[in-house]
């Protein structure tokens, strides 16, 4: 499996925006197709606003067929009230082409997302989760505290990076 960012596949960007509007938009409001797809196309990070961050990746078969895909974003992953307290940066925008799935995709872009942080400095890193705990649990995360999204329980997972 080879990680390409996002934005180096554009003709893939549209199924995967809608994969992950499907999979996640109920819980965001402001959440649109076309912002996942702009997000997808404009991979971002100005190192002094942890705010812009805003990278994803594609997991890619030895063909170069996009399987799945994740971000590493730095705010909007829970409501402004938890923002105070849930400091970025977030591992966020998972989704797996349903064809593929159960096949360690998913995994492998938790794994090389979580580098990827680590790789920038960051001490921590967390994600919001409506019905994974288990997965995160078995790799490593720890639960933090349970969070409403849009009137959705969710819980709010972490893992340590740094030393």
């Amino acid at each position: 499996m080879q990680f390409v960012p996002s934005a180096s596949i554009p003709e893939a960007a549209q199924r995967f925006a809608e994969l992950q509007n499907r999979e996640w938009g109920h819980l965001y409001p402001d959440a649109s197709v076309e912002r996942s797809r702009f997000d997808l196309l404009n991979n971002r990070y100005d190192e002094s606003d942890l705010t812009t961050l805003r990278l994803a990746w594609f997991a890619c078969n030895e063909e170069g067929e996009p399987l799945g895909v994740a971000m590493l974003v730095g705010d909007g992953e829970v409501e402004p009230r938890d923002e105070r307290d849930l400091e970025g940066p977030w591992f966020a925008g998972l989704v797996v082409d349903p064809a593929f799935r159960r096949q360690g995709v998913g995994a492998a872009l938790l794994d090389f997302v979580t580098e990827q942080a680590r790789l920038f400095g960051f001490q921590r890193l967390r994600l919001v989760t409506e019905h994974k705990t288990k997965f995160y649990e078995q790799r490593g995360w720890t639960i933090e505290r349970v969070v409403t999204l849009n009137s959705v329980l969710n819980t709010v997972m972490f893992i340590t990076l740094g030393p």
